[in-house]
């Protein structure tokens, strides 16, 4: 074997496992979905699935000695009462099929609506729950898109397992044994011949699908990520008059998926041209060789009528079923993105917390010889510090310094390569991370506010507030003026992402939010950069005051905002370089020294 065999096989061992894997997680949170109420509505279909299959084989049977009974007894004027049973057995049968249908398909939406939802709510809150690495690396919209594909993937699955390829098992076993009793040995193999003809087309064709299938799917992920990424970006895509860009980039991806839906088309066309000579054949060839016993007295009338009724009612089954394997081909090939992320593992852990202090004790953070980096490039190399309860750290360097990346760590959104990060003497790692996010506040640069009213966007930080305590974080905030301005007051609308809100105002909301959680540790990350310096001076105003009775780390660039520190460390290519008070480090005549001057020889004004 060749080294590039060699490699071949090892990727496709790989690949396999891969799948595998991605197959027993989905099928775990498929069971895991399926609760008493979906599995007793599902188990309710699938009888009435079975009773409805068995009803509508025999259906045949009965029409079969109906015509035998017209043929041997005459005209229909000395037909005896059986002639009425044999009819209201005929009928009865296909009125019990079609009771049975309407009984199946509700139980079916009853089970089915509750396993989709279920799964559907299991996913997106796992998908949540991945690490942060796992978003950054995949767009929003596409993620997304996995979610809403893998639910109408399971739907596509567990709808044709249940109304298609159930009822086709049943038909098939009742009309065989059907059959194999009636059909002498010629007709019977030759209808088994043609039935297994007409199978092996159905079968080529649709692996001839898989393909163009999977393609399909890709493409429509990557379409409804291009399309959502630039609708949440709307507004720097019109700064930049990059609509035409955007739009012919979501036209590329459509054009794709267009091809493969080409070439899905046409081999489906090819399948149902073949699929319809071997009909086309097997009909004629059956009724011909039936139509010959009947003639010869082998076969009676109703025999002839029960073969031609089986042939028809066995071979649409067969191009449902076809259809079902390419939908459930379809449904798997949907369901590979979510099974994918499924099987990554979530960020969250069940470890016991340790015990810790009130929250309404300040907490103590501290780093000791931490390392960590993307890559082989450190961005955080060997820190070592101690924020003291109730104590202001300020974290300042020029960009690329490591700051982001120090805070990422506190929050645990990555874990550093050595060294360790103690909250009150424990290891954020012996620490559950909803117990360690849960005294941590973070206000940020990037001030993240939902499509919803001012009042939730501030409850964010603690849903189960009361009325009187999100008025006192507004308050605290500095945001009274503008709520007195507003005719809604707290059930203003902010928009996508806040837009209707200025920077200040979104900031301050932020602040708020922060605010009613009461957290230990509060860090604020930028949160000042991009406002003007009057709107500045409000904003940290506010901070100053959420800053009162909790430990805060505040990261920035502008040095005046921490120049009241506590302490200051001054990152340099991710080593702390220097550290101390204001005073002490414009002593040392050093970096910081060297940024302070820059900046206070920067113009200023409060437009």
């Amino acid at each position: 074997m060749n080294v590039n065999t060699e490699r071949r096989h090892r990727r496709a061992k790989h690949t396999s496992d891969e799948n595998h894997v991605r197959h027993l997680f989905l099928m775990r949170r498929t069971a895991r979905a399926c609760d008493r109420d979906a599995l007793l509505w599902l188990a309710i279909a699938l009888a009435f699935v079975v009773a409805g299959g068995v009803a509508a084989s025999l259906a045949p049977l009965a029409l079969k000695n109906l015509v035998d009974h017209i043929t041997v007894t005459g005209s229909a004027g000395s037909l005896p009462h059986k002639l009425e049973y044999l009819v209201a057995l005929y009928v009865g049968a296909l009125l019990f099929q079609r009771v049975c249908e309407q009984i199946q398909a509700y139980a079916y939406v009853r089970g089915e609506q509750r396993l989709i939802r279920r799964f559907g709510t299991e996913s997106y809150a796992h998908m949540l729950a991945l690490p942060l690495a796992v978003h950054f690396e995949k767009r929003s919209g596409a993620l997304t898109q996995s979610l809403s594909q893998g639910v109408l993937g399971l739907r596509l699955i567990l709808t044709h397992m249940t109304l298609t390829v159930a009822p086709i098992v049943v038909q098939f076993v009742v009309a065989g044994a059907v059959l194999s009793g009636l059909l002498g040995t010629t007709l019977g193999l030759l209808l088994l011949c043609g039935l297994i003809a007409y199978s092996a087309v159905f079968a080529f064709g649709i692996a001839r699908l898989r393909g163009p299938l999977k393609r399909l799917s890709a493409f429509q992920v990557d379409a409804g990520g291009i399309a959502s990424d630039g609708l949440m970006n709307v507004e720097a895509i019109k700064a930049y008059t990059a609509e035409g860009r955007f739009s012919m980039r979501y036209d590329e991806l459509l054009g794709a998926t267009e091809q493969s839906w080409k070439q899905f088309a046409r081999r489906r066309l090819d399948n149902g041209f073949a699929v319809s000579l071997v009909f086309g054949g097997l009909l004629t060839v059956t009724l011909v060789v039936a139509g010959q016993d009947t003639a010869s007295g082998h076969l009676s009338v109703g025999s002839f009528v029960l073969i031609n009724a089986y042939i028809l009612q066995l071979v649409r089954p067969i191009e449902l079923l076809g259809f079902a394997i390419r939908d459930i081909g379809q449904g798997a090939a949907y369901l590979k993105d979510i099974g994918v992320l499924l099987a990554t593992a979530a960020e969250f852990n069940e470890v016991p917390p340790p015990t810790l202090p009130p929250h309404s004790h300040p907490a103590e953070l501290s780093f000791e010889h931490v390392r960590f980096g993307f890559g082989q490039r450190a961005t955080v190399d060997d820190v070592s510090f101690t924020a003291a309860p109730g104590r202001m750290i300020g974290i300042v360097g020029p960009s690329g310094a490591g700051k982001s990346s120090l805070l990422r760590l506190i929050l645990r959104f990555y874990e550093p390569w050595s060294g360790r990060i103690l909250l009150d003497g424990v290891p954020l790692g012996d620490l559950p991370l909803n117990a360690l996010r849960g005294q941590i506040a973070l206000v940020s640069q990037d001030t993240i506010l939902f499509n919803d009213t001012i009042d939730a966007n501030i409850r964010f930080g603690a849903d189960q507030a009361e009325e009187n305590e999100v008025i006192a974080a507004a308050a605290s905030a500095n945001l009274t003026a503008l709520l007195a301005d507003l005719p809604e007051g707290l059930n203003t609308l902010v928009g996508e992402r806040g837009l209707k809100l200025s920077g200040g105002e979104k900031q301050r909301v932020s602040i708020a939010r922060a605010a009613l959680k009461r957290a230990r540790l509060v860090i604020f990350d930028e949160a000042t950069a991009a406002l003007d310096p009057a709107t500045e001076r409000a904003v940290w105003k506010a901070m100053h005051g959420l800053a009162q009775g909790v430990t805060t780390l505040v990261v920035t660039h502008r040095l005046t905002t921490v120049s009241g520190a506590d302490q200051i460390l001054v990152l340099d290519h991710g080593k702390v370089v220097e550290r101390g008070t204001h005073t002490e480090l414009l002593a040392q005549k050093a970096l910081y020294c060297l940024l302070w001057q820059a900046q206070e020889k920067a113009p200023q004004n409060d437009d």
